[in-house]
């Protein structure tokens, strides 16, 4: 395997994470692509370190992207399903967490139900595999360096690979305009050629990704305010309402604060405070 560098894949995790600037003093985060069997069904591994002793615990917040995670904590190892709201981890101590992001659809060849059964919830390794996740932790976390655990990881997933399925190439081309083309609001702008209509492209997200595609767009554009909002400038909330596909400046800011849990422009002066603390510091 190698460490992950494509610059849309990184930007999916960079953008979820909530204060990002603020946790990346607390923690460190490496990503690392899979094998190239796999690349169908996982966008990459993710390993997370903290070494908070002495220090208070942290909780770190995520704006989840539109795809399921597998996260080996020892004790703790469950497949989590797309939330709708942000979800948070308290870092405490000294220790590791390594996930699978899965591709968005991605994870319903291994499982083979509606990942929307699994949406708002997690499952147990062992539920969704039929392995003791124990064996699996201890695999995972005797390994030294975060890319033998993501390798470790990849291991088992190749050896449990499910067969090719040709409605996950449709998936995630869609899902991938939606995320790169920033001018997709409206699920009618990626029905283009498709051979089916809204209803069924709505049955197909829901068994495979979890959620509507309407949902993932506003996901998106959700990551997409956090990410111009990170810089700390002053911004024209009307416009950038518009932009992300807003009907108006008022649903944006009741948008936003119901999934980060403030203002947009809270987050904004947080975001700059902190930028300002740690130059200080």
């Amino acid at each position: 395997m190698r460490n992950s560098n494509s610059a849309n894949d990184l930007s999916v995790t960079d953008k979820a994470i909530l204060h990002l600037s603020e946790g990346k003093q607390k923690f460190s985060i490496t990503r690392h692509f899979p094998s190239e069997a796999l690349a169908p069904f996982v966008r990459h591994y993710w390993v997370v370190e903290w070494d908070l002793e002495d220090q208070h615990p942290f909780k770190q917040e995520v704006i989840q992207p539109p795809c399921v995670n597998l996260v080996f904590m020892p004790g703790a190892t469950s497949v989590q399903g797309i939330s709708n709201q942000r979800t948070a981890q308290v870092l405490q101590g000294k220790g590791s967490v390594v996930g699978v992001l899965f591709q968005p659809g991605g994870f319903y060849p291994f499982w083979r139900k509606p990942v929307s059964e699994l949406t708002d919830t997690f499952i147990p390794f062992e539920a969704a595999f039929g392995f003791d996740s124990r064996q699996m932790e201890s695999e995972v976390f005797s390994q030294q360096h975060p890319s033998e655990r993501a390798a470790c990881v990849d291991r088992f997933l190749l050896g449990i690979l499910p067969e090719p399925d040709p409605n996950l190439a449709v998936i995630q081309d869609i899902a991938e305009r939606m995320m790169t083309d920033r001018s997709i609001t409206k699920v009618g702008q990626v029905m283009g050629d498709l051979a089916m209509n809204k209803r069924s492209l709505q049955r197909l997200f829901s068994q495979y990704v979890g959620v509507g595609p309407k949902w993932v767009i506003q996901r998106y554009r959700l990551h997409e305010a956090i990410e111009k909002l990170a810089v700390g400038a002053e911004l024209d909330w009307p416009a950038l309402a518009m932009e992300l596909g807003y009907y108006d400046q008022a649903h944006f800011i009741h948008a936003f604060k119901t999934a980060v849990g403030m203002s947009p422009e809270e987050y904004r002066v947080r975001v700059a405070q902190n930028r300002v603390d740690s130059h200080v510091t």
